[in-house]
């Protein structure tokens, strides 16, 4: 995966977020902000109209890619949000990717998508994303690949 900010995996298709005041840009972390806030996260099998389409928490091994839609508000230009995602089902949980976005355009929302290499399959089990300002964990949410039953 590659991303269109320079990120390890993740791809940022919007360089969207956050409503806030305008305060210095860099920020550093969510302490440095203290009206940060990172909501609503939703996975879904994509983004129409600034929405999560077809919000789901179950996913086959063959959807590709996957989304992470979420609201924010209290960032500024130049605020970095960071997903991590992991596959849970191993101990420790293993990390398989882990990118970033740098805030350019002022807007509520935000996503972060992880697509497969061709011919790849998403492992079954669960699967947790975080999102990060800086070192500060600010949302999660967990999603499923199953087999149909």
């Amino acid at each position: 995966m590659s991303g269109r900010y320079g990120s390890l995996g993740v791809i940022a298709l919007f360089c969207v977020l956050c409503l806030g005041p305008m305060v210095s840009a860099g920020v550093a972390g969510a302490a440095d902000q203290p009206g940060v806030r990172i909501f609503d996260v939703t996975a879904a099998h994509g983004i129409i109209d600034k929405r999560p389409d077809r919000p789901t928490r179950i996913f086959a091994p063959n959807d590709n890619p996957i989304y992470v839609w979420f609201r924010a508000e209290g960032c500024t230009i130049g605020t970095t949000i960071t997903s991590v995602w992991y596959y849970l089902d191993v101990d420790p949980p293993i990390r398989i990717r882990k990118g970033s976005v740098t805030v350019e355009v002022l807007d509520d929302w935000g996503q972060f998508n992880f697509t497969l290499a061709p011919g790849k399959h998403w492992r079954i089990g669960t699967y947790r994303v975080e999102l990060r300002v800086g070192p500060d964990l600010l949302a999660e949410t967990t999603f499923r690949v199953a087999v149909d039953e």
